[in-house]
């Protein structure tokens, strides 16, 4: 039996990894998936969706497929509409119910995966996935920091990684960039840098003055650019 791509969910979105073997040979990154900021029940619900299964295809003699819940809802259709036209669904209606549904069903992924792909940017590509664990890693500093001193300070500056994270996967996965992209896209990396160097301050500042220290609040957050 074929093993499915392990999925590891994150804050920001989700890492896709190849299947584990049998000689422990290390997993390979396939996907990364930044998630839209500011989503509660919607991301997840796009996380699962987008992190599904894929369907069981059916490959016919003549080199078409089709998914196994497609053929299942063709042949449920045709038992359901003698049903209903022997409790008197006109026969017209009855038949173009058993067309349709299939059909529905065999279409209706397509759209939900296009939907939910408003709200997830999904890179695959191998300079790509390298870049993007870059960021990922300095916006790992900075989520740490916050979990290492809670705080609104702190907070802010994981939403606003999110955001950046956003955004930048957002550029990457245009198709076509122009010189005031390129200008945003560097002003965005330079303020994710920023914030992991200040997250890595912040956590350097707490080892040094240990845990007696009188003073537990949160340095306060610098914007790029100022003192």
């Amino acid at each position: 039996m074929r093993r499915s791509p392990a999925v590891e969910p994150t804050s920001w979105g989700w890492l896709r990894w190849s299947p584990p073997t049998p000689d422990g040979a290390p997993r390979q990154l396939l996907q990364i998936a930044i998630l839209a900021p500011e989503l509660s029940l919607r991301a997840r619900c796009v996380r699962r969706w987008l992190t599904r299964r894929p369907p069981v295809r059916l490959y016919l003699d003549h080199g078409g497929s089709v998914t196994a819940l497609t053929l299942i809802s063709a042949l449920g259709a045709l038992p359901a509409m003698s049903w209903a036209i022997g409790h008197g669904l006109p026969l017209p209606v009855g038949a173009l119910l058993a067309i349709v549904l299939p059909l529905l069903v065999d279409h209706l992924p397509a759209r939900l995966d296009t939907w939910a792909g408003r709200y997830a940017r999904v890179v695959e590509s191998a300079s790509g996935l390298e870049y993007l664990q870059r960021l990922i890693a300095r916006h790992a500093a900075i989520v740490r920091a916050a979990s290492s001193r809670p705080g609104p300070e702190p907070d802010c500056a994981v939403h606003l990684g999110h955001r950046t994270l956003w955004e930048i996967a957002v550029i990457i996965t245009a198709p076509g960039r122009n010189p005031d992209t390129t200008c945003r896209w560097l002003a965005l990396e330079s303020l994710l840098d920023h914030l992991a160097r200040q997250a890595d301050g912040s956590e350097h500042q707490r080892a040094l003055d240990g845990p007696a220290a009188g003073d537990d609040s949160p340095p306060p957050y610098r914007a790029p650019g100022h003192p």
